[in-house]
């Protein structure tokens, strides 16, 4: 279980640092929310004006991708309860967003 969570610990640092580098150069606009949903759900909330390609894994490795439109409220299904992390990649800076939310 420790050897899954630094892969994933890794992976995300390897996605997070280019966004860090956009938010801090002024470039960053408005990025997806993630928040739980029903029992093994994710939803992903695009702001307006934008469109993201997104996809996560939880502790299982189980493996959900999704495109979301311009405000639009998206879910990735069927995930182990837990943990899940989500990449998302969109077609304006930041470019790249991830992060973790608990699925029940």
């Amino acid at each position: 279980m420790t050897r899954k969570m630094a892969v994933r610990a890794a992976v995300a640092s390897a996605v997070i640092a280019p966004a860090t580098l956009f938010v801090a150069g002024g470039t960053a606009t408005a990025v997806p929310a993630l928040t739980a949903g029903a029992t093994g759900e994710v939803t992903v909330t695009v702001p307006a004006g934008e469109s993201w390609t997104c996809f996560g894994f939880d502790s299982a490795f189980n493996f959900k991708t999704g495109a979301f439109g311009p405000g639009m409220a998206g879910k990735l299904s069927g995930f182990a309860k837990g943990n899940a992390t989500v990449f998302c990649f969109g077609g304006t800076a930041p470019f790249f967003f991830t992060g973790s939310v608990s699925v029940s």
